[in-house]
């Protein structure tokens, strides 16, 4: 599986063309009051559809991650046991599969890690091809120190020791902004939902006052145009509220 994409399945699809649809229906009802704004169907739909996958993708990296934390941690307990390298990777795969289960990512990964080393194939190889699938920068890492440190006849147990103290305090910081930051996170999901709130309440309340923005060129240059200031906005609140660690 290559990690750096997410696929979407036949549901996924349709699912956002029916998300991306109502939304369309909601633009073209307050801010054109016509038909003619639901051409712009597909261009939300790949709006959707982007902004699903990137939802998707993050939750899947960060439960790999979580899967790859506890990966090393038990690589590393096999070490402090006596176990070769080769060994403590075998032990892993059933360390992962009393942990998570058959759906554990890492799972798959490690078990194929091991065939190929059944097959005489270097672990360093098969793990660098795994980290480069990744696309996690702390795996492609690791894999890079685990090469090197192989040819170099390195210390594993301490550079896999290293290596899940880093992501723990990683994943912790992460947490802890997560955390704080949840509210704020709230507030502007609020916030992008309010405009469209209003103009529904004025359509509603007050349909006399906006009738003049519609059926109209000069209306429909004003509607555009706030259409995509409120856009940007949206844009650039969720771009604050990105704190990468």
């Amino acid at each position: 599986m290559d990690y750096r994409k997410y696929q979407l399945g036949v549901k996924e699809k349709l699912l956002c063309l029916a998300a991306g649809s109502a939304l369309n229906g909601i633009i073209a009802w307050l801010f054109y009051r016509s038909l003619w704004g639901m051409v712009l169907v597909p261009a939300v739909y790949i709006v959707c559809r982007g902004r699903y996958e990137e939802m998707q993708q993050k939750k899947r990296t960060e439960k790999l991650l979580g899967e790859f934390k506890d990966t090393m941690q038990a690589v590393s307990a096999a070490l402090l046991a006596g176990y070769s390298m080769e060994n403590s990777w075998r032990e892993a795969e059933k360390e992962l599969f009393g942990l998570h289960g058959k759906d554990c990512l890492m799972l798959a990964e490690v078990h194929r890690m091991n065939e190929a080393v059944r097959m005489n194939e270097p672990l360093e190889k098969a793990l660098g091809e795994f980290a480069e699938r990744s696309g996690c920068e702390e795996i492609e890492s690791f894999a890079e120190v685990f090469s090197f440190a192989k040819r170099s006849g390195g210390d594993f147990a301490r550079i896999i020791r290293t290596t899940t103290q880093k992501l723990i305090g990683r994943m912790e910081v992460e947490r802890e902004i997560a955390t704080v930051l949840a509210g704020k996170k709230l507030e502007g999901r609020i916030m992008n939902v309010m405009p469209l709130g209003i103009l529904a309440y004025l359509t509603f309340t007050s349909g006399d006052f906006l009738e003049v923005l519609y059926g109209n060129v000069l209306g429909i240059v004003i509607m555009s145009t706030a259409l995509g200031i409120y856009l940007a906005a949206i844009k650039l609140s969720e771009h604050i509220l990105d704190i990468q660690v």
